[in-house]
Parts: structure tokens; sequence; C-alpha cells
């Protein structure tokens, strides 16, 4: 099985908290304890692992859940078990490719707090490092145009704009599958420690029933059928500039197997755009035999659609919290919005159909226009904004107005309401 993680070192220092709590949790963290072999590709048996820890957290989570039934709930066994829970969530976000270079980029705009810009730009250098260990399994090409931009604002000494675009750097590398819903799990487990501290069982126990089914994702994600045909595809691309045809063809064999396993979903959005996608992938063989100029345009293509699909699942996920919140109605209009504005970027920038994005545009507009009369009262103005902009850019691209609909004016948009979504 192949992916797109590389492992860093993950040193988990559990034991001596453990021992302190006494031998049963002792004997536990050994079974929990995570080893991976730094500098090298991330094996089937690494993949097991981390999979393996976050079905521990779940059963974590789980056993927390279970101390707060019955007649005589117990808070502080079930707030162990939380902290349990917290520990190998680290672990898991600890092995995540994009942690090292998120975690620079924080530490240069937390320099930008009270340092000169000029005493910043050496704080780049290892960012570009980063940025260039990643772009064996994942595009960094605009995570890069955003830290030139930053390099620049640090050279004119303008330190709002450098961090604006350092900011744009670590939203062009997060991943999705992963980081969205481990968030998600450490805001919920965290609610449900808060409901704890008030007494307010029932309130622990549906943010911890949220936080199993976002955990569950992430022990499910790195086998997903999308997940993999993504993987999959974007080996096909770089075998095939290397000339190494015979492996591009096998990667796209195994990109039509995830494909025709995702265009089994019970959600028709996904069985609907991977039906299509299916047969589209599998007509880029023909174009590897002719040496076809297309074959790179069409690959990406497939790539960053079947991208959005992932991502739109990551999303939906996180919708558990609406059994218990409120404020997260209009998320899932927004996450469609969100699917339908990548929908046209795709196509306007790298199909060329300006057609077809128009109408995606349109589709995106009226998911706006639904949320923004289901999300809450403070959230409605920005909501409309995005409406407003997803507008112009559909007048723009229905009139041939490129200037006004660049790639750059899609990203901000989609970047945006990303955003959104991970605050509801």
């Amino acid at each position: 099985m192949n992916t797109l993680f590389r492992l860093k070192p993950v040193t988990v220092a559990l034991m001596a908290a453990l021992v302190a709590s006494g031998p049963v949790l002792a004997n536990e963290a050994i079974q929990e304890e995570l080893t991976v072999s730094p500098g090298r590709q991330i094996s089937p048996q690494d993949e097991v692992t981390i999979s393996a820890t976050a079905v521990k957290v779940l059963r974590h989570i789980a056993a927390a859940r279970g101390e707060l039934t019955g007649d005589k709930p117990d808070s502080s066994k079930a707030k162990l078990e939380l902290e349990q829970s917290n520990r190998l969530l680290d672990i898991i976000q600890a092995a995540l490719p994009t942690t090292k270079v998120k975690d620079r980029i924080w530490v240069a705009r937390k320099h930008l707090e009270y340092e000169n810009t000029d005493e910043v730009l050496p704080d780049l250098v290892p960012i570009y490092v980063s940025l260039d260990e990643l772009v064996d399994y994942m595009p960094t090409a605009k995570a890069k145009d955003h830290l030139d931009n930053a390099k620049q604002a640090l050279k004119d000494g303008d330190k709002p704009k450098a961090s604006e675009h350092l900011q744009a750097v670590d939203d062009a590398l997060l991943y999705v599958e992963a980081d969205l819903p481990l968030s998600s799990t450490r805001v919920l487990v965290e609610q449900a420690r808060a409901a704890l501290d008030k007494t307010d069982v029932k309130a622990a126990d549906q943010a911890l029933a949220a936080a199993e089914d976002n955990i569950v994702f992430v022990s499910l994600s790195f086998e997903s059928p999308l997940t993999q045909a993504k993987a999959a595809l974007f080996r096909a691309q770089q075998n095939y500039a290397l000339g190494e045809k015979a492996f591009a063809k096998a990667d796209l064999d195994a990109a039509v197997v995830f494909l025709e396993r995702a265009a089994q979903s019970e959600d028709k959005v996904v069985r609907d755009a991977t039906n299509a996608l299916v047969s589209e992938v599998r007509g880029l063989n023909s174009l590897i035999d002719t040496n076809s100029q297309d074959f790179s345009v069409k690959t990406e293509h497939a790539w960053h659609r079947v991208k959005a699909l992932s991502e739109r699942s990551a999303e939906s996920i996180s919708t558990g919290w609406q059994r218990f919140r409120a404020e997260g109605a209009g998320k899932k209009d927004l996450i469609e919005a969100k699917l339908q504005l990548a929908f046209a970027r795709i196509d306007r920038f790298i199909a060329s159909d300006d057609a077809a994005a128009g109408i995606e545009l349109a589709e995106a507009k009226s998911y706006l226009d639904a949320a923004a009369n289901q999300v809450p009262a403070e959230q409605q103005a920005e909501v409309q904004g995005i409406a407003s902009q997803v507008d112009r850019l559909e007048n723009a691209v229905n009139s041939g107005d490129k200037s006004h609909a660049d790639v750059q004016a899609f990203n901000q948009t989609e970047s945006h309401i990303a955003k959104l979504i991970h605050r509801l």
C-alpha cells in the first residue's frame, strides 16, 4: 500500500506519568507506544500503527462515555480516559507530514510580533527546506508562492502582509483528511472535559459521541478510496514526468480501482462524481501511449477533483457537531458550496471549460444563500459576503473577464469558506 506520508521521528514519553497513575494504565501504555523509524517512506505497517492508535483513542473515548452511564457516573475516571486520548492524539498529530513546517511557520509569525522584518527573514530558510521535503508526496507550489510573497513583504518591511502570507502558507498545507477530524476531536474532548467540570454529564456524553465519529474517520482515512486514489494519481504524474511510463500506468490502474470503490458510496455526490472520474482516469492510459501533451493536464484535473471530494468527506464528518450544537446549522451547505467552487476553479483553470465553471459557481451561490438563512446571526453577514464574492466570480466568468476571476480570487474565496467551515 502506498501513501503520501513520510514520518519524522516520534517520541512518546507516557510511561512516567502512567506508572504514577497505576499499573493498569502503565501496562496499557506499553501497548500504545508508537515505534516509527525516522527518515524513510511510511510502510504499510506504519499505516496500520497510526490507524491502530486512532482506534486506541476511540477506545478511551468510549471508555469515558462508559464511566458516565448508569446511576453513579464517575467523572474522575472519565477525565483520566480523556487524558489518555489527548496523549494519543498528540502522537497522531506529530506523525503528520506537515507538522514540522507548520511549527516553523508559527515560529516565524511569532517572531514578527517582536522582531524587525530583516531579523525574521532567516526563519524562512527552514520553511523552504521543509516544503522541498514535502514535494515528493504533496503539491507545494501554492504554498511556495505565498512563501515567496512573505519573503518580499519582509524585505519591504511590511509585517502585516508578511504575516498574512505566512498564514496562507499554513492554510495551503492543510491535510484536511487528517487535520480537520483531529482538530474537531480535540475540541470536542475539551468540551466534554469542560462539561464534566460543570457536572453536566449529558453534555459531556453528547460531545464525546461526536468525537467518536471524527476519530473513526481518522482511523480509516489513510485507507479510504478517495485518499488512495488521490495518492495514486499524484504518483502517476510524477512517474510520467520521470519517463517511467509503466509505473505511471500502474498508478493509473490503481487509481481506477480506488475510484470504483468510492463509486459504491452511499453518498450520491461522491457516487456521481467518482463514476465520471473512473472513465476519465481509465482513458489516461492511451494518452501515455501516444505521448500526448494532454496527459499532465487531464491527470491534474482528475487529481484536483478527487482532492476536493476527499476534503468534502473530511469536512462532512465534523457535522456530527450538529447533534448538539445548533450553531452547526448551515455547515452542510457551506461544505457543498466549497465543493462546487473547487470544481469551478478546476474547470476554469485546468479544463478551460468556462461553461461548466459558470454552472458550478451558480450552484455554489445557491448553497451559500441557503447557508446564510441557517447560520447564527453573527455569521450571516460573513456568509452573505462570500456569496457576493462568488456572484462576482460567476459574472466575470460568464462575461469572459479574466482580471476579476483569476485563480487567486478563486483560492481566496475557497479559503474563506474553508476557514468558516472549520470555525462552525
